[in-house]
């Protein structure tokens, strides 16, 4: 049965991180949409994920990030990655993560305004969703409709259509939207309709990830821990007794039946787990799009960046649905130059390459060290090899020092006279933060306001203020990266600074 055609101005469809950030981000910005999700219940499949500080700070501005901080582990929980041949060897090497509690500490301690003014957090997939998905639930600009999928999608020269079945009913409903965000996952289906190029990084690494109960496994340590093996990575400690373990599909194990037994084998245990709750197949390439947009289509998260490991770029589902939704935004508010949505592919599509690049990186180090134990390397030459070649995580998210505060990278943080921090003051849209002590920004203000740009002045200053400060006036855009600075002497000509933040001209910084 045909419903009536529903318009919108924003449809999104999959309401993972990416997609409930998007809606969220456009209701940040009075835009309301319409999210349809295939699955009605929640999943099982609680992969551990890891939210920079960086990460967090995008969330605060949406007011999410004591939200989802509460979600998830202990704030003075310290986790671990391990390397060893087998959870039944010695270890490695070990490698202790500061916990949250630490950070934040360290993070008020620092000068410079580099820092994030949130630490990270460790939280599992489907608590993460959840929690986001009851953000979308309380905003009134968004109309969330689980049960729903879309099969078809088609860009039109004013508007974007699709086709979405609701599984009840069995109805189908033709959606028309100002633009459509595909936010729909690894094989996306707004990808595959609108005809998205992707460029592909590696061969597909097909794995098998295994959720299992075990409390031998998951008590080994004292907090949450990510043990690599030669055979296999798990996932433990910081979910009761479950865990996850992800085991590369060597020749012949396409047909293996007893998970229970690889799971086993593949980490040196004595005894098979007590449980399989779960088992899933990845065979994913990892790709990123060509292009991020065509016409009034758009791809964001896992749509665009596809991996074998969901869970690995969850920092940059939540940027790329930050830097869509607020130029979304503008598009349909109507201040938006004609380049501002292309500058969504640059800057973005430019972070995924170096996720992948990293990615790249981690699994050659992992092969080494699967080679090394099979040849029998002793326990001198396995560390010499990791320590030659280090993967580490990146808790704060944020640029390096001498990057901070210039355009195209995040705006330098510090507590204003009050106590209160600069990001907390920041507005929904433009920000002038003027720091020359007699408001000269103001006809830049002025002059963006007569052009219908939001723009907030916020006269500010105080003996916080990083020794870098780069400029005495920042122009700093929704998701608080410079776009503009200047000493504050004079003024450049202000129509050129509104142009380039804006695209009118296409000459928007990137920021990877």
């Amino acid at each position: 049965m045909q419903a009536p055609v529903r318009r919108t101005p924003v449809l999104i469809a999959g309401a993972g991180v990416a997609g409930a950030l998007t809606a969220l981000e456009l209701a940040h910005h009075g835009v309301p949409s319409l999210v349809v999700e295939r699955a009605r219940k929640r999943s099982r499949q609680a992969d551990l994920l890891l939210i920079s500080g960086r990460g967090l700070e995008l969330l605060r501005r949406l007011g999410l990030a004591d939200r989802v901080r509460a979600g998830g582990l202990a704030p003075g929980s310290a986790a671990e990655i391990i390397w060893g041949p087998a959870l039944d060897r010695p270890p490695v090497l070990v490698w202790r993560l500061p916990s949250p509690s630490e950070l934040r500490g360290e993070y008020a301690a620092a000068a410079d305004g580099s820092a994030p003014i949130e630490p990270y957090v460790l939280i599992s997939g489907p608590e993460l969703i959840a929690r986001l998905r009851r953000a979308l639930r309380e905003c009134p600009a968004v109309d969330l409709r689980t049960g729903w999928t879309l099969v078809d999608a088609a860009d039109r020269p004013d508007h974007a259509t699709a086709t979405v079945i609701e599984a009840e009913s069995g109805r189908h409903h033709l959606i028309e939207a100002d633009y459509l965000v595909g936010c729909d996952g690894a094989q996306s289906t707004v990808r595959r309709c609108a005809g998205f190029a992707m460029e592909p990084f590696n061969p597909a690494d097909p794995q098998f990830t295994v959720y299992f109960a075990s409390a031998g496994v998951a008590r080994r340590r004292d907090g949450p821990f990510a043990w690599i093996t030669a055979g296999a990575t798990v996932i433990a400690g910081h979910d009761g007794d479950r865990c996850v373990a992800q085991l590369p599909v060597g020749p012949g194990d396409e047909a293996v039946t007893d998970h229970a037994d690889l799971v086993r084998r593949r980490l040196g245990l004595s005894a098979e787990p007590s449980e399989i709750q779960a088992v899933v197949q990845r065979d994913t390439v990892p790709a990123v799009a060509r292009a991020y947009g065509m016409g009034r289509i758009f791809l964001a998260g896992q749509a665009a960046h596809p991996t074998d490991s969901p869970g690995d770029d969850v920092d940059t589902c939540i940027g790329d649905a930050v830097g869509l939704g607020w130029r979304l935004a503008a598009a349909v508010h109507g201040w938006a130059g004609a380049h501002l949505l292309h500058g969504y592919t640059r800057e973005r599509r430019g972070r995924a390459v170096a996720d992948r690049i990293r990615a790249s990186r981690a699994l050659a180090t992992r092969g080494r060290f699967r080679r090394l134990v099979e040849e029998g390397a002793d326990q001198q030459r396995l560390e010499a090899a990791l320590r030659a070649n280090e993967p580490r995580l990146d808790l704060a998210g944020t640029d390096p020092v001498a990057l901070a505060g210039t355009p195209g990278h995040r705006l330098p943080a510090f507590r204003l006279d009050g106590g209160d921090q600069l990001f907390d003051r920041l507005g929904p849209q433009f920000t002038l933060v003027d720091l020359t002590g007699r408001q000269s920004g103001r006809p830049l203000v002025t002059a963006a306001r007569k052009r219908g740009i939001p723009v907030r002045h916020l006269p500010a200053g105080g003996p916080a203020v990083p020794d870098r400060w780069p400029g005495r006036l920042l122009l700093v855009r929704p998701d608080q990266q410079v776009a503009w600075c200047s000493s504050g002497a004079t003024l450049a000509d202000l129509d050129d600074v509104l142009d380039d933040a804006t695209g009118a001209r296409e000459r928007i910084h990137e920021n990877t």
